[in-house]
């Protein structure tokens, strides 16, 4: 990247600039230094409000405030100056998703879509929920179009070059959809797994030659594959792990890799929970279901 692009991706204020100044839609958003500007973009804007790192990652030091009080806590927490400003934004109603893609000296060669059930922000505010990530088998279809034309807008506007990027995304209830915002780099969590087992290829090597060689074959979809995110009730250590042997009579013929909660095992402290359990098959209702199915029956007691 250049430094100008580098700049770009990092800033999330630039980078919303820089998006709705070429006519892409994403969250109305302020940078501020002070309490008095964060109370003034909330008259203009409204409450709910999301509050953020300009330069952050995975969601963190990330709230939602909904009324004056939690506005003043956050600021409070966030402590806003000169130099060091947050950032405010608008906050989205909708299904979000990501859009994930692979570019060769800005051309793009490839790209795949996923969708979070619950949105990061609601599974941050509650840390007892355990959360799934599904990339369907069917991405071309017309639906999608949009995404296609704003996420290839969104990275040319941003000048990314050769390498993975990663973009959120909402679907608002009315259709229109807004992008949150974009990291050049391979997404997080399990994604660059689940990528490699919907497409039976590994992503990280890809990845690897793609960056080193500027050589990227584009891998065809075989499976939708998704993954459950195994979360511990309260604070503490894993004490017992429950609902394991129905998730394995029930759906162990759809998983292809666990990494189950150990007893004793100390919180992660993160958004991902304790462990994970990744399903795929060809059907994408199966894997939906099978998601939900694990959530459901999986409960990770602490003690």
């Amino acid at each position: 990247l250049t430094v100008a692009a580098a700049e770009n991706f990092r800033d999330k204020a630039r980078m919303k600039t820089a998006l709705r100044n070429a006519g892409l839609p994403c969250a109305k958003h302020k940078l501020v230094a002070t309490r008095d500007a964060a109370f003034k973009f909330a008259d203009e804007v409204g409450y709910p409000i999301v509050v953020k790192p300009p330069a952050g990652a995975g969601a963190k030091a990330t709230f939602r405030v909904d009324d004056a009080k939690s506005m003043d806590e956050a600021i409070a927490v966030s402590r806003p100056s000169a130099g060091h400003e947050v950032l405010l934004e608008e906050f989205i109603v909708g299904e979000e998703h990501s859009f994930d893609a692979v570019c060769i000296r800005g051309r793009p060669v490839w790209h795949s879509l996923s969708r979070y059930t619950p949105t990061p922000l609601d599974v941050l505010r509650n840390p007892w929920i355990q959360w799934c990530v599904m990339i369907p088998r069917e991405i071309d279809a017309p639906q999608w179009d949009d995404v296609r034309r704003a996420g290839f807008r969104a990275l040319e506007v941003l000048g990314q070059s050769t390498g993975v990027s990663h973009m959120e995304w909402f679907r608002r209830k009315n259709g229109s959809l807004a992008i949150s915002e974009i990291a050049a780099r391979p997404p997080g969590a399990q994604f660059c797994t689940l990528i490699s087992y919907a497409h039976d290829f590994d992503f990280y090597r890809a990845w690897a030659r793609l960056v080193v060689f500027e050589e990227f074959d584009a891998p065809q979809r075989k499976y939708a594959a998704g993954a459950a995110y195994l979360r511990g009730q309260g604070p503490g250590r894993v004490a017992a792990i429950r609902g394991l042997e129905e998730i394995r009579r029930e759906l162990g013929h759809l998983v292809v890799e666990a990494k189950l909660p150990q007893e004793g095992q100390s919180a992660s402290g993160t958004y991902e929970g304790e462990g994970y359990v990744i399903v795929r098959d060809p059907d994408t209702a199966v894997v939906e279901r099978a998601l939900a199915r694990i959530v459901s029956l999986a409960r990770v007691e602490m003690a």
